[in-house]
């Protein structure tokens, strides 16, 4: 029994060690290349594009290590806009292991933004290259009505998911990257 019962600790350790250091983010909502979530925070020292030399060169952590720093999506959350893109939303709902999501839904439309501190992400396949966001950026629109950003914190680490899947035929490029710019202004 006690041979058992360590057996079964040692593989639930394994496992939740396995999750909790996966660099993939989970699935998105709608059909992203992987997961967003949303949030709302304080500002950094470069901003938006400023990427992580910047911010180092600014004496603050970079983009990576604040993400990293991140246990709860939500705080990065613009409000105002969320209740915009998603009226009538139900409150924030907070993914509280990494990578942290936070998702506002309706029903129909869905924001969510999703921190990976630790993820390393690179190009994109098929993706349309966004300027001035982190250090690289890659929008993707599985449908015209969701968007999907995929930020890189710096070249080595660190990475943002934005998916705004609106499900109303409009296009939501825009949308996704004016939240990516405030998680990134208010990320701490």
């Amino acid at each position: 029994m006690t041979t058992r019962r360590l057996g079964l600790t040692c593989l639930f350790a394994l496992l939740i060690g396995g999750c909790a250091s996966a660099s993939t983010p989970a699935p998105g909502v709608g059909g992203g290349a992987g997961g967003s979530s949303p949030g709302a925070v304080p500002s950094i020292g470069g901003g938006p594009g400023g990427g992580a030399a910047s911010q180092a060169a600014a004496g603050g952590d970079s983009l990576a290590v604040r993400a990293q720093k991140v246990t709860d999506a939500c705080t990065l959350l613009p409000t105002d806009l969320a209740a915009k893109l998603v009226p009538g939303g139900a409150a924030p709902q907070s993914q509280k292991f990494p990578p942290f999501q936070c998702t506002v839904s309706n029903q129909v439309q869905v924001l969510q933004i999703t921190v990976g501190g630790y993820d390393s992400v690179g190009p994109v396949n098929g993706a349309e290259p966004v300027s001035g966001l982190g250090s690289a950026a890659y929008y993707e629109a599985s449908f015209v009505d969701d968007a999907y950003l995929t930020i890189d914190l710096s070249p080595d680490e660190g990475a943002i998911y934005v998916e705004v899947a609106g499900h109303d035929g409009k296009d939501h490029k825009a949308d996704a990257i004016a939240v990516a710019q405030y998680v990134l202004a208010h990320l701490q």
